[in-house]
């Protein structure tokens, strides 16, 4: 699990250049250019785009039930995501239509995945992703319906000690074989450690500043919510699917070619 999951090359489609010195010719074709199902919906000037690469199959510890996945069989797919962030410079204004709240049943959703009733939460907010996720080399997809995304941190500890990036993702899920990813919900986590501003432009007095997310490159978990009596009670519960990583959407599209 310490490398990608492999990738077909890209080809180039033997496009013009004869109008590469036509700013304003080139900036309509950018406009017009047709975006792929699996990348995101329209152009990012985000920082924080990310690329999860998501390995489902049964995991050690797991309460998903003993027939799922017990072949050994594992689903790997990738889907681009972003979560809208302000820049430091951004009016109140600005900020309200950049980063939205998300919906009811997310919102209520990743408040159920806090169990420390010491930590803090951020708001909820609206988390943009692909259309769907891409499986088995493009071959194959699945659809994406809706997320949002939060950070939890304890009022007790420092911000960049002890904060957890908390999103979900709601998808119609898919099937290969004794492995499904159900339809609903899907929650990840992962060390969250602040925003870093950079400056764009050229640094004058016109540059902007943007805020970057900082997360862990490691792996990290993704659950479901289903109903069991692994507790003790009849009662839902979170039970793990498989892992992931997050990559910074830039990085993963120089490794990947696509």
């Amino acid at each position: 699990r310490d490398s990608f999951p492999d990738t077909a090359a890209a080809t180039n489609n033997g496009e013009s250049t004869s109008n590469s010195n036509d700013p304003t010719k080139a900036t309509r074709q950018e406009a017009n250019r047709v975006v792929s199902k699996f990348s995101l919906p329209s152009p990012q000037s985000s920082n924080n785009n990310f690329r999860l690469y998501l390995d489902i199959g049964r995991e050690s510890g797991t309460w998903m039930d003993p027939r799922w996945g017990a072949s050994g069989r594992r689903i790997e797919c990738t889907l681009d995501i972003t979560f809208p962030t302000p820049s430091s410079s951004a009016t109140e204004e600005d900020a309200t239509t950049i980063r939205q709240p998300a919906s009811e049943e997310i919102t209520a959703g990743l408040i159920k995945t806090v169990t420390t009733k010491s930590s803090t939460l951020s708001p909820v907010f609206k988390l943009q992703s692909a259309p769907f996720a891409r499986l088995r080399g493009g071959f194959d997809e699945m659809k994406i319906i809706d997320g949002g995304y939060c950070v939890e941190y304890s009022a007790s500890a420092s911000l960049s000690s002890s904060s957890t990036l908390r999103f979900c993702i709601e998808v119609v899920g898919t099937t290969d074989l004794d492995v499904t990813i159900p339809e609903g919900k899907l929650y990840f986590a992962l060390p969250y450690f602040g925003l870093r501003t950079e400056r764009g432009g050229d640094g004058g007095d016109d540059s902007t500043s943007m805020s970057k997310m900082e997360v862990s490159n490691r792996e990290g978990t993704m659950t479901v919510k289903q109903m069991g009596w692994h507790t003790g009670w009849y009662r839902e519960e979170s039970r793990m699917l498989g892992v992931f990583r997050a990559v910074p959407l830039e990085k993963a599209r120089g490794r990947d070619k696509f």
